[in-house]
This record gives structure tokens, sequence and C-alpha cells, in this order.
């Protein structure tokens, strides 16, 4: 291959590689937001699909979030790439956080309807959601599907207004600059 390692990478390394990028976060940050802003399409179907992923990675259903995604992108008719970007939100870092605030929030709604509330811990959630069997995973579960639905709601509405200023802004001042070149280049035809 023309850009291949001489050495290939071992696990360990490319696993410190995932958790720590090379150049650092704020690159690697500053380098999907560019992607977001750089996709066609229109900055709806671009915060559309932005949103979707976001929303969905707040669910528990983890190995799914990009296949879910994908359909998810297609139904609202908003960008797939844009949902991929989205759903990237729910990540190792980000997991810890996700899933104590959709467990408490979910704890807190079944509680108004006279469910017991157990606090756990994001080890204990963690490990009953990824190493117990289906009939073992559903007390910690049915919260977290109850609680992910209005943090999805407000995670998704931030999210996309958010990326639909952001997208118009970035499409505007590049047809305003390719409109500058387009002059300079050819003058005004009168």
């Amino acid at each position: 291959m023309l850009f291949r390692r001489r050495k290939p990478l071992r696990f360990h390394q490319k696993l410190h590689h995932f958790m720590w990028p090379r150049r650092g976060w704020r690159r690697a940050v500053s380098y999907h937001g560019k992607r977001l802003m750089r996709l066609s399409g229109s900055p709806h179907s671009i915060a559309a699909g932005f949103a979707v992923g976001v929303a969905l990675a707040m669910t528990p259903f983890v190995g799914f979030h990009y296949l879910l995604c994908f359909a998810a992108a297609f139904l609202v008719r908003g960008n797939v790439l844009a949902a991929v970007l989205g759903t990237t939100i729910g990540n190792p870092l980000t997991f810890p956080v996700i899933w104590i605030a959709t467990y408490e929030t979910g704890s807190l709604i079944l509680g108004w309807f006279g469910r017991e509330h157990t606090a756990m811990s994001f080890k204990e959630i963690s490990h009953g959601l990824l190493n117990d069997s289906l009939h073992n995973i559903w007390p910690i579960f049915e919260p977290m599907l109850i609680g992910s639905i209005p943090v999805a709601m407000i995670a998704a509405a931030i999210s996309y207004g958010a990326v639909y200023y952001a997208a118009a802004a970035f499409q505007s001042a590049r047809r305003h600059r390719v409109a500058v070149r387009r002059h300079e280049l050819h003058g005004s035809r009168s």
C-alpha cells in the first residue's frame, strides 16, 4: 500500500492514539467540526442529521448507535454523514456522563409513578449493561431507556440549533468567497 506504516502500530499504541489523539483533542475536535461544516447539503439536512446522531448517542443501545443513525437520518431526511459524526458524541470518554444522566433521569421519571429508585454508580451501570444477561439487565436498561428520551430531546435541540446556524454561516461565507473570486477572475461582464 502507498500510505501504510513500515512498522504497524501495536494494539496498545492504537488504543493510546484512540484515547488521546497524537496531535491533541483540540485539533481532533476542530477537524471534525470542519468536516461537519464542509458536508454538502442544506443547513437543515446537516443539522437534522447531526441532531439525530447526538440523540441516538444518548440511548442505551450500545453497539447499535451507527445502525440506528443510518435509519433515523433517512427518516428525518438528514445528512447521514452528519448523523455518524453526531453519534461519535457517545464514546468511552462521554459514556459515564451520558449513562449516569439517563439512568438518574429515568429513575426520577419512574419515581413519579411510584417505582423505587436505587442509586447506582457508573461502574455498576456499565458492568450490568455490558456483562449481564437480558433478564438481569432490565432493571438498569429500563430507567436508562426512559431517561434517554428527555436527555436526547434536549441534546438534539441544542445541537440542531448550533449546527444549523454554524452551517448556514459557513455556507454563506463560502458563497461570498466564491463570488469575490469569480468577480476578480472574470470582472463584471456588462
